[in-house]
């Protein structure tokens, strides 16, 4: 083996050694029981998301006239309200796509629809649990962009130099790809954490189906049709296909266990009267039982 060939290797798998030791700093857990206050998104947040869908927006048509958009537009600005979200500091778009079935929301308060959910959906409460949950996401700060602890941006910045220094070695300096960040973007696009493509955490997942059923519990929608939609894919070969993408790696059944693991807390913090008279009852009843 040759001696550059052989550094070269040496560079790549250090840098992969960089990779896998990136941490992401931590997101604090959502507040339980409430919806998180909405803020303004700034010009900053907003730029953000004009720029993701500037870039979809090439590759996908945009839908602003059709009664699909209308229905989209109604639902969500119901849910907004009922959640009390100013719609007027949120983008809804529809995607004209319906070979895609997704819903994504990004920084800047922009979510984003792919007309394909419509073929996958039965109905309005279908449609709006679905929103919700992008909804709750942008809410509890989930899409941010990723942030990265003061480790971590010091091994990208080896990364960086090794990957220069590797890729010069290999083509014995016919090629350079020197730019600060290179690894930072192969490090978000390999662990799922691009915008669009986010896989979210466990513990994310969880605060979204609770802020999602809790926003679907202050409008006029059930929130069966969340998790009648999500039996539904489980059951349903060719409708679990279809929803592939919008269920960002987290098979149906598990997104029904999870919303049903938090129906029980959402009834007690929504319930307090029922609580409160369940042990109004139990205190009578010891009362009628007498001293032991």
């Amino acid at each position: 083996m040759n001696k550059p060939l052989r550094q070269s290797k040496v560079w790549c798998a250090a840098l992969a050694c960089l990779l896998l030791a990136g941490c992401a700093v931590q997101q604090k857990r959502a507040q339980q029981g409430v919806i998180p206050v909405a803020f303004v998104p700034t010009e900053q947040e907003t730029a953000f998301g004009k720029r993701i869908f500037t870039a979809l927006s090439e590759d996908y048509p945009v839908d602003t006239g059709s009664t699909r958009y209308e229905k989209l537009s109604g639902v969500f600005n119901h849910l907004a309200e009922s959640a009390s979200v100013d719609p007027g500091d949120w983008r809804v778009v529809l995607f004209d796509a319906p070979e895609i079935a997704d819903i994504r929301a990004v920084q800047g308060n922009y979510i984003f629809v792919w007309s394909g959910v419509f073929d996958a959906i039965e109905d309005d409460e279908e449609l709006a649990g679905l929103l919700a949950c992008e909804m709750a996401h942008e809410l509890a700060g989930h899409t941010d962009p990723v942030e990265f602890d003061i480790a971590s941006e010091l091994l990208f910045s080896i990364a960086d130099a090794a990957t220069t220094v590797g890729v010069l070695l290999l083509t014995q300096g016919v090629v350079n790809i020197g730019g600060a960040g290179v690894t930072r973007w192969a490090y978000v696009e390999a662990a799922d954490l691009d915008p669009v493509d986010r896989v979210y955490k466990d513990e994310q997942v969880e605060d979204m189906a609770a802020i999602a059923l809790l926003i679907l519990e202050a409008s006029d929608y059930s929130t069966e049709g969340l998790r009648r939609f999500w039996k539904r894919a489980g059951s349903d070969a060719l409708l679990q296909e279809k929803v592939k993408r919008l269920s960002r790696e987290i098979p149906p059944q598990d997104r029904v266990a999870i919303l049903q693991s938090v129906v029980p807390e959402l009834s007690v913090i929504h319930n307090p009267a029922r609580e409160t008279t369940e042990v109004a009852e139990q205190t009578v009843y010891s009362a009628a039982e007498g001293p032991n």
